[in-house]
């Protein structure tokens, strides 16, 4: 009887001990439930306002710029006349005199604080551009021919190679500066000027 009682003992404790593993694994293998997670509350609808604000048009829609005026009318050149003649097909021209010889070429064009044309400035002589000689002539001296692309003179090339060098702004300015340094250089250094060899002796003086 005690053998028995023992045996059922242990039969309810292994019993137990199974139960309680068999929960475990149960409680294991299904996890508690989630919490719910609530949806952010929607804010109050806003309510007409009796102002409209003027639509702009679609997020991100790109507004027509307004058009641009060009200048008036009398301020634009729509074409090239016939009896005008562009810069760059002036120069480079060549001249020729009367007997119909090659005097120089035209190598720029000198124009006025309004714009205007007042005369051109002309390569003479040299060779294939070296030693040329540059000489400026008056706009009423020159008769342009753009259809011949010529320019005639009433010089001969001996006559424009004796005629002044023409000196542009910044030659002159060079040597208006070259001028004023040698006259500066004997006060910087201190040398004397030579004396005249005709000035009279200085006279001892007498007590």
């Amino acid at each position: 009887m005690m053998k028995k009682l023992v045996l059922l003992s242990t039969a309810a404790a292994l019993g137990g001990f199974a139960f309680s593993a068999a929960t475990v694994a149960q409680e294991s293998t299904n996890p508690a439930p989630a919490e719910q997670v609530m949806p952010p509350a929607e804010p109050p609808a806003m309510e007409p306002s009796d102002q409209q604000v003027p639509s702009t048009g679609a997020v991100g829609e790109v507004q027509p710029e307004a058009p641009v005026m060009p200048p008036p009318g009398n301020a634009i050149i729509p074409a090239q006349a016939a009896d005008e003649v562009r810069a760059d097909t002036l120069i480079g021209m060549s001249v020729y005199n009367p007997q119909g010889d090659k005097v120089g070429e035209v190598k720029d064009i000198l124009l006025d604080e309004r714009g205007q044309v007042t005369g051109v400035v002309l390569s003479v002589g040299g060779v294939l551009g070296l030693g040329a000689k540059s000489v400026g002539l008056n706009w009423s001296e020159v008769d342009v021919r753009p259809d011949a692309e010529m320019v005639k003179i009433h010089y001969t090339k001996e006559q424009l190679e004796a005629a002044p060098d023409f000196k542009t702004q910044e030659v002159q300015h060079s040597e208006t500066e070259q001028e004023n340094l040698q006259q500066q250089a004997p006060a910087a250094t201190g040398t004397m000027p030579p004396a005249n060899p005709d000035a009279p002796a200085p006279q001892p003086a007498t007590e």
